[in-house]
């Protein structure tokens, strides 16, 4: 016992937090992206308040609008205009082509609310789920990270979807 006190159990566990720490920041920072990320947080000497923006430009400048990490589980909010959704659409479609509109079937939709209250999967909704599931994959290397399809959730809301769903911490909104 004195051994293991001599190198430091404690302090070697206090650092430990520090690391899931600053491993959970350097995800956060390549999700948002450097700049998206310091308009979420404010100037050093003004810090913005919680979900928060000094003025509306800085809100609507980029698609991401909230985002939110509870240990290992991510939620973003993003607000595109019709121009970046066909963007976004069409470059997932270039890189995973779905000539017999595949993309529909295992797409992750939850059985917990009524039939009318689920997500309609409409080809143009699905699309636009798996693309921005496929973009933010695709920001984090998979030395660090990786996200699985069958883990994650993405609700789409549109006029053919008038219901924004989603799970936080066991809840099912």
């Amino acid at each position: 016992m004195s051994h293991t006190n001599s190198y430091g159990l404690i302090r070697g566990l206090q650092f430990a937090s520090f690391v899931v720490q600053y491993y959970g920041l350097v995800l956060d920072l390549l999700v948002l992206g450097l700049t998206r990320a310091s308009e979420l947080a404010g100037p050093p000497n003004h810090p913005n308040d919680f979900l928060t923006f000094p003025d509306v430009t800085a809100e609507s400048a980029h698609p991401i609008r909230l985002y939110a990490r509870y240990i290992d589980t991510i939620h973003v909010f993003f607000r595109f205009t019709a121009d970046e959704v066909r963007d976004l659409i069409q470059r997932f479609l270039t890189e995973h082509p779905d000539p017999n509109n595949e993309n529909i079937v295992g797409y992750n939709n939850r059985k917990c609310w009524p039939r009318d209250a689920r997500m309609r999967l409409m080809k143009h909704d699905v699309n636009l789920g798996r693309a921005v599931f496929w973009d933010i994959k695709n920001r984090l290397p998979r030395s660090l990270t990786t996200i699985a399809w069958e883990r994650s959730f993405a609700s789409v809301y549109s006029k053919d979807n008038p219901n924004l769903l989603f799970s936080m911490c066991g809840f099912e909104v």
